[in-house]
């Protein structure tokens, strides 16, 4: 049974949990809202740079070629 609201599109985006000490999300949101105060670099989300990070691991690990089109794109 699914939970919550439904994702838009039909891609195979599925919902995560992600569980992570509060000192590294206070890192991460640190970064983020250094970012938005950049206006050429576009607006990031938590999941944006998490879905990010894993992308840019997955390449590392030669798992994932670089030139897929895998990271977050700022609208």
């Amino acid at each position: 049974m699914p939970y919550g609201r439904p994702m838009k599109g039909a891609s195979r985006r599925v919902p995560t949990t992600v569980h992570l000490p509060t000192g590294t999300l206070d890192i991460i949101d640190n970064y983020i809202d250094d970012r938005e105060k950049d206006v050429e670099s576009g607006r990031m989300s938590r999941s944006d740079f998490i879905n990010e990070a894993v992308n840019r691991y997955l390449v590392e690990l030669g798992l994932v070629e670089p030139e897929s089109n895998t990271e977050v794109t700022s609208e």
